[in-house]
């Protein structure tokens, strides 16, 4: 199935963007201090291409389309998709609170901060592995070409009202990062 492909060539890039995350959180704590630029950039990816864009995708018009033909025993192992994502949602929001809380010299904000992106990066892998290892292939069992179609003309339209694909959305926060690690300081 395309419509496979195009969600897992976004994990793809999901993961790579996981690792950079990854490598800032380290470089939090051996700094003990956050680079506010490259966080800010990080999470808003995480915030609007992974938990909007892409979660979208899944949320709106795959997940549907898969409720509406899988059999009752799979309806409740698909319900565990949209609990993942709220709990993704909150590592999110505590995450954003806490680099807020490091620009106004919060205590502990960077302990509570490098919790909760540890947190939400394995929750993430851990998320991606589930749809890879349980929900592809349930859905190439459950859906045929017609769905396909469908699933791929919706995920077009996504794209489209959002601007971007989420893998161009990851390639340009890399060129970012490595270009601001590539300049040299004077």
């Amino acid at each position: 199935m395309q419509a496979l492909q195009v969600l897992a060539r976004e994990h793809a890039a999901i993961a790579a963007c996981c690792e950079r995350f990854e490598a800032e959180i380290g470089a939090t704590v051996a700094r003990c201090e956050v680079d506010a630029e490259a966080m800010d950039r990080l999470l808003r990816f995480f915030e609007v291409q992974v938990d909007g864009h892409h979660q979208e995708k899944e949320e709106r018009i795959f997940m549907p389309r898969l409720l509406t033909r899988a059999p009752g025993a799979d309806v409740f192992v698909l319900r565990f998709l949209f609990d993942d994502h709220g709990a993704q949602r909150q590592l999110l929001a505590q995450m954003r609170a806490q680099v807020e809380g490091v620009t106004y010299g919060e205590p502990n904000s960077i302990a509570v901060l490098v919790r909760a992106a540890k947190s939400y990066l394995r929750a993430q892998r851990q998320h991606s592995r589930w749809e890879q290892t349980t929900l592809f292939p349930m859905a190439r069992r459950i859906l045929g070409p017609r769905d396909d179609r469908a699933l791929l003309n919706g995920f077009r339209r996504l794209d489209e009202l959002w601007g971007t694909a989420v893998w161009d959305a990851a390639r340009s926060l890399a060129e970012w990062l490595d270009q601001r690690r590539a300049l040299v300081a004077v």
